[in-house]
């Protein structure tokens, strides 16, 4: 079985739209335990992008179209993942995630906004839970399994799921969608206005993937939105006004995606972006001074935070600390994503006590990624401090939904610090995990 026809299969679980009453827009205990499992498949396919520039980027992205939304209190997450379909989905406690395969086939940044919110009003109206109601919890999951097998690309795994009973139920739930994806529609378009992104972008996107031989598994997942692309543009045909501009950080994600999965560079007009990617390009390679004349070049014409990002990673490479430090602090020195570099940068030059002086403090006030804790972990790990890496991968863990795995770092942690406080606080975030997990237990 090719990983071609496995997205044929995924109607319903991206859609999860069926014609039940209203539920309150509010998380149940139920719905956060489907998250963590639904994460905890995500990540185990080995698949998620973890390029923490374009990982913040869509996180910040999805989080400013949230508020926007009609219920913006709702808990989300957002996460690449690395499959050239272009396909887009909203899975339980507000997890949505994005193919490299739709970002790239995007021409603007409006038109991705425009999916993510799309994914966000199912997410806010309560899709998921209508679905749950009417299928059950094993369906529910089973659905996400599906999910998992496609992105594992396993033959093993995907017949051992992809039965013919599965099938059936998937093809049998599409009758229940036409509803709730008018409504996504609808409510997106609103918060694309709103969010001040060209509020055509949605149905501009959905309309060009209507001759797309990629976009299959975007259309069979969102079935019947063509069917509304002439609505959806008559709703927007009378706004006008100056919308948002294409962000260079957009342009350099999805420039970096397409070299990433291609290795070479796409042709661009604009010089900036020729630089950038010139100059990221030998950044790859490992040819600093390469890399360091095209960054020299691009920092004349453009003065964004993704060119400083990447001429402080450059500078960091080449043994100039300060240099680097200067470059981070250019835009918001603290932003993750500049922490992170800085630390990263200490790090690379045998200077890991620094590293943690920096992220340490960012991450105690801060929720950060994974990329961020891992790196920490690793920080402490150098400086031969093992208890308090463990600690940092336990809360790795957590951001992958790997309670149980957490735990067991927790245990391992307590074993090795010296510091009663700690030893204390270790057991705290042990008794507060199994509790989660408790309470959880069906």
């Amino acid at each position: 079985m090719t990983k071609f026809f496995l997205p044929l299969l995924l109607i319903p679980f991206f859609v999860f739209a069926l014609s039940v009453p209203e539920l309150p827009l509010s998380e149940s205990l139920d719905e956060k335990k489907r998250g963590r499992e639904f994460l905890q498949l995500i990540w185990g396919t080995n698949s998620v992008v973890s390029d923490i520039e374009a990982t913040t980027y869509l996180k910040k992205l999805g989080h400013e179209l949230a508020t926007y939304s009609e219920n913006p209190s709702k808990h989300f997450g957002f996460f690449i993942l690395k499959d050239s379909s272009i396909n887009a989905f909203a899975g339980p406690y507000g997890y949505i995630g994005v193919h490299t395969g739709m970002l790239l086939s995007s021409d603007s940044e409006s038109e991705l906004a425009g999916v993510l919110s799309h994914e966000i009003s199912h997410v806010t109206q309560n899709h998921l839970e209508r679905f749950s109601e009417k299928a059950g919890k094993q369906s529910y999951l089973m659905l996400a399994g599906v999910l998992a097998a496609v992105l594992v690309d396993s033959k093993e795994a995907s017949e051992a799921i992809l039965t013919s009973a599965v099938a059936g139920t998937l093809q049998k739930n599409i009758n229940f969608t036409r509803e709730h994806e008018w409504e996504a529609d609808r409510i997106g378009t609103s918060m694309l206005k709103k969010s001040g992104f060209n509020p055509q972008g949605m149905a501009n996107f959905f309309k060009k993937l209507q001759d797309s031989a990629n976009a299959q598994e975007f259309l069979q997942s969102h079935p019947l939105s063509i069917n509304r692309i002439s609505d959806s543009l008559q709703r927007t045909a009378h706004n006008s006004g100056d919308y948002r501009q294409d962000s260079f950080e957009y342009t350099t994600i999805k420039a970096k995606l397409y070299y990433q999965q291609h290795q070479r560079i796409k042709l661009e007009k604009d010089k900036a972006i020729v630089y950038y990617m010139q100059a990221y390009q030998a950044f790859d390679k490992q040819d600093y001074q390469t890399a360091k004349q095209y960054s020299d070049k691009l920092l004349t014409i453009n003065s964004d935070k993704s060119s400083y990002i990447l001429a402080g990673r450059i500078a960091s490479q080449l043994g100039d600390i300060e240099m680097a430090q200067q470059y981070f602090d250019k835009h918001d020195a603290g932003d993750e994503v500049n922490i992170y570099y800085m630390a990263k940068a200490y790090l690379d030059n045998q200077q890991p006590r620094l590293g943690v002086a920096i992220l340490k403090p960012f991450l105690k006030m801060n929720q950060g990624s994974y990329e961020s804790y891992k790196l920490l972990a690793y920080l402490y790990l150098k400086q031969g401090d093992f208890g308090r890496s463990h600690i940092q991968n336990a809360k790795a863990l957590i951001a992958q939904g790997e309670l149980k795995k957490a735990i067991g770092h927790y245990q391992r942690a307590k074993t090795l610090v010296r510091s009663q406080d700690l030893y204390d606080i270790i057991n705290v975030k042990i008794g507060n995990l199994q509790q989660i997990l408790d309470l959880s237990k069906p």
